[in-house]
């Protein structure tokens, strides 16, 4: 009987210890340490980069090796290191994950599709992790996101295999805090998605106060409206979240704060959203927000262009319609008797389109401390090409454009992915280092041969501000 149960011991640990091997990185928790095949090629890779073997490169650089439409393939012995910000842990993320060039104040991110589930259990949150890049490829996925993957799938690339990720992926013993970036949502572009960011002061909409984050109507992601306030109105973004998220359930909160998240795309590639790793980095304990009070402000300057005409010409008062490249000028248009300009080069015969609006002389003196807002939407925008600028100038003459001195202003102004006609708020625009005679313009660079560029920029509601 004692030699039965001592026996029966001996299975007890020899099972349990088979379990645990069998385990390449179980939920327990996920260590550091490597098992010896992977030690030995970190040792390998980064001798090797030492030695000349590896070349190591930047993710900013394998970016720069796309070819709009094409899968590259990569042909040299090539080696780029990043860190992970993504985690499929709660279900949020699947077959997929992002690196980022530095755990803090990065600089680029990337995507890499791998037919692997559970991968926080291997390539966790900070993980440093190397891929070897020979013979992988680099090209878009079906949400129009660069993506470094296995094979090529027609125009768009395809996952990395099971053998792929064991022989070109490979953790090291590092894992380090992620610290996130912090961005407002107009700052958010194609350069930030797969980075793990920060934004502050964000609701949901009072609307969609107790309700969840997944829409059981939605079959496979569901897209919830984030706000925050900025001027006189509210910017908003789209948080997504997968019917496979642990947390889809949970209700919205009612309050304002702070939210964590990646900046990824929807499928389709037509929004860029946000998507969480967990509601952890829900942090809403603030009370809620109150866009601005034009109550509160004394107009020193106002335009809404409601004396418009229907597809004419611009010509209100004091406005300066200029072209410095084509033949399409600024025009008046009217929707919904709301009255705004225009300027777009669809069906125009030139090349190359930049055309002028150019505010009245508006006057200020040191003490006013004055503020500019307005109102601007597009639509038909593809390309970061077709873009607007907004300046400003103190010693245009009036009639020289293009030998007056013109400052660009950071100003909160529509892309390519905002939705097309949806007016948003550029935000309160400090120009108390500016004193006398301000001219302020939108300058738009576009083309009426190109389809990427003849795209439509609309502004409204121009005003420059002083508080009472």
């Amino acid at each position: 009987m004692k030699r039965r149960n001592y026996i029966h011991k001996i299975w007890s640990v020899l099972l349990v210890a088979i379990l645990v091997s069998c385990v390449q990185d179980d939920d327990f928790s996920v260590p550091n340490q490597l098992n010896e095949t992977e030690q030995d090629k970190v040792i390998q890779i980064q001798d090797g980069l030492k030695n000349g073997t590896f070349k190591e490169i930047s993710i900013e650089a394998l970016k720069e090796q796309f070819v709009a439409g094409e899968v590259v393939q990569f042909a040299s012995n090539s080696v780029v290191k990043g860190y992970v910000t993504s985690s499929d842990k709660t279900g949020n993320f699947y077959k997929e994950i992002y690196l980022q060039d530095q755990p803090s104040q990065p600089t680029s991110a990337i995507n890499i599709i791998l037919n692997q589930v559970d991968s926080y259990n291997q390539f966790n949150l900070g993980r440093e992790v190397y891929i070897v890049l020979q013979d992988l490829y680099l090209g878009e996925t079906a949400s129009e996101i660069l993506a470094i993957g296995g094979a090529e799938d027609g125009s768009r690339v395809d996952v990395l295999t099971e053998h792929q990720i064991k022989t070109h992926m490979f953790r090291t013993s590092e894992t380090l805090e992620i610290v996130p970036l912090e961005l407002n949502f107009s700052d958010i572009n194609e350069n930030y998605i797969g980075m793990f960011v920060e934004i502050h002061n964000v609701e949901f909409p009072e609307h969609l106060v107790g309700q969840s984050y997944f829409n059981a109507i939605d079959d496979f992601d569901t897209q919830r409206k984030i706000q925050r306030c900025e001027g006189f109105s509210y910017e908003e973004f789209i948080l997504e979240t997968s019917s496979f998220a642990a947390f889809k359930n949970e209700i919205l909160p009612a309050e304002n704060g702070i939210i964590k998240g990646l900046i990824s795309k929807s499928y389709g590639g037509d929004d860029f959203v946000l998507v969480l790793n967990d509601t952890d980095d829900v942090e809403f304990t603030d009370s809620r927000c109150t866009p601005l009070n034009a109550d509160d402000f004394t107009v020193i300057f106002e335009e809404t262009f409601n004396d418009a005409t229907d597809d004419a010409i611009l010509d209100t008062e004091g406005w300066i319609n200029f072209s410095e490249r084509g033949q399409v000028l600024w025009t008046e248009q009217i929707y919904s008797k709301n009255g705004y300009a225009e300027f777009g080069t669809f069906g125009a015969n030139d090349t190359s389109n930049v055309a002028w609006l150019i505010s009245p002389g508006i006057f200020v003196d040191d003490n006013m401390n004055a503020l500019l807002n307005f109102k601007m939407a597009q639509h038909h925008l593809d390309s970061v090409r077709n873009t607007v600028d907004v300046l400003i100038s103190t010693d245009f003459n009036g009639t020289d454009v293009l030998n007056a001195t013109w400052t660009e202003i950071d100003a909160k102004v529509p892309t390519k992915y905002d939705e097309w006609y949806a007016f948003k708020d550029s935000g309160l625009i400090d120009l108390s280092m500016y004193s006398g005679t301000l001219y302020i313009a939108f300058k738009v660079t576009g083309s009426g041969t190109n389809e990427a560029l003849d795209g439509s920029y609309q502004l409204d509601d121009f005003r420059v501000l002083t508080e009472k």
